[in-house]
């Protein structure tokens, strides 16, 4: 009986269908074949944490939770508390400083002053960048003079000591002053914290420079715990404050000095610790201006001043050289941004006047140096902009950034330039300069801080 011509035609597309299919299904199999042998080269270059050497031990371990109740018992665990609530992995590689500070700023509560997420102001990595390139950070990780400057630059108070110039005994007296309960006050909260800049090839462990707080010490084994803000690696661990004060000693090859530990405190921290619940936040020292990093362009003006010095009578630089420099010769007021910018509008009333009042303080002081500059005309009203996005050819109030720019405090170019012309004086003719001034005191050392904070920034460019 012969098949109908329907019949037969409906075989053949059912056999060149099995047959396609068993095609996809061979070319599946050879992709996920490719797919898999892909993934697993991937991860022969991947790693998931790392083992602690033998020079340390493990927090979590036996013998760590041994430690850490020996700690406990001789009062050596007075910063502990305080930083585990904060203790974060730092978001890149090489964040550890940033992260180590974000830890001991939120700590300390010392108020940003700037948005996080929602409504709610606290400190992250992105807003310290007051000294460095955030982008140059993730591929270099920064110095142990590029921390105090962040430091400083959020208002804290450093006490900063390289390894070439401390013992074993200073450090340890460091260590006991910041972990070790001293006081007989009931106030529990501390307000300082300890930090070491470090070489890890020193305990055996795998990288090279590493920032980490410190936050406890036992004295019956002389240890310290470090809290690692590379938890994707190493958690926290004891280690020897010997070993760990031998490993602060080797030199920073990108800066050819040894490394160390500092101190970071706020003021007005202990007047009020006892009561959290009053204590909320601090103002930072910086509440108008913050040093931005342009190396190549602030190392150039470093040389400009010093040379200014060398040929000028009295050995400073005067007020007009410094806006030449920064306006191209009076043309464009916009280069300046690449030292200072403007901070975030104060979010409270008392904050506002505060601002009002520097602002007014400036303008008094550009009087008594050369009224007449009040009067100078330049070409761009710059530092009113947002000044941490570069624009094309420096033209900064353009009208994509101008909204943006509402967000900063509004400063005039020859106000900031002013402040840049203090901050370029030696310390001694900046003090007479201040002197000379008559002011509220409370006003006159929030900018005298201001000022310092960019020639500090200056001087270690």
């Amino acid at each position: 009986m012969k098949a109908s011509k329907p019949l037969f035609v409906a075989i053949i597309l059912t056999v060149n269908n099995i047959a396609a299919g068993f095609q996809q299904f061979i070319a599946a199999a050879r992709s996920l074949n490719n797919n898999s042998a892909s993934l697993a080269a991937a991860m022969s270059t991947t790693f998931y944490r790392r083992q602690l050497p033998e020079t340390v031990v493990s927090f979590s371990s036996n013998e760590g939770r041994s430690i850490f109740a020996s700690a406990m018992a001789t009062g050596g665990t007075r910063a502990f508390f305080a930083l585990i609530e904060q203790l974060q992995t730092q978001p890149e590689p090489a964040y550890c400083g940033l992260t180590t500070l974000v830890i001991v700023l939120n700590a300390l509560a010392v108020d940003p002053r700037r948005l996080w997420k929602g409504p709610w102001r606290w400190y992250e990595e992105s807003m310290l960048n007051c000294c460095v390139d955030l982008e140059e950070v993730k591929e270099t990780g920064i110095s142990f003079d590029t921390f105090v400057c962040l430091a400083k630059c959020q208002g804290l108070g450093v006490d900063a000591t390289r390894a070439s110039d401390s013992s074993l005994d200073d450090f340890r007296q460091a260590v006991k002053q910041i972990c070790t309960d001293q006081t007989t006050s009931s106030c529990t909260h501390p307000t300082s914290f300890l930090i070491v800049s470090y070489t890890r090839k020193v305990l055996r462990q795998t990288g090279t420079g590493h920032f980490s707080p410190i936050g406890a010490y036992d004295e019956a084994s002389d240890s310290v715990l470090l809290l690692d803000t590379a938890r994707f690696k190493y958690g926290p661990h004891w280690v020897k404050l010997d070993l760990l004060f031998d490993a602060l000693i080797p030199l920073d090859s990108s800066t050819g000095k040894s490394r160390g530990y500092m101190i970071l405190s706020y003021d007005g921290v202990e007047q009020d610790c006892c009561d959290r619940n009053k204590h909320l936040s601090h103002l930072p020292l910086s509440i108008m201006f913050r040093p931005k990093n342009c190396s190549s362009s602030v190392k150039k003006y470093k040389q400009f001043v010093e040379e200014k010095r060398k040929s000028a009578d009295n050995g400073e630089i005067d007020v007009k050289s410094v806006i030449s420099y920064w306006t191209r010769d009076y043309t464009n007021s916009t280069f300046v941004r690449e030292l200072i910018q403007p901070q975030l509008r104060p979010v409270d009333v008392k904050e506002i006047a505060m601002v009002e009042s520097m602002q007014d303080l400036i303008k008094t002081m550009i009087r008594a140096t050369d009224a007449s500059l009040l009067d100078t005309n330049l070409t761009s009203n710059g530092m009113s902009c947002d000044l941490s996005t570069p624009t094309k050819n420096n033209e900064c109030c353009n009208s994509s950034t101008r909204s943006l720019s509402q967000r900063y405090i509004q400063v005039g170019p020859i106000e900031s330039l002013f402040i840049v012309y203090l901050a370029s004086l030696s310390s001694k003719a900046r003090e007479n300069v201040f002197k000379g001034t008559k002011h509220d005191s409370t006003v006159l050392e929030l900018l005298m801080g201001e000022v310092a904070l960019i020639s500090y920034a200056i001087e270690t460019s």
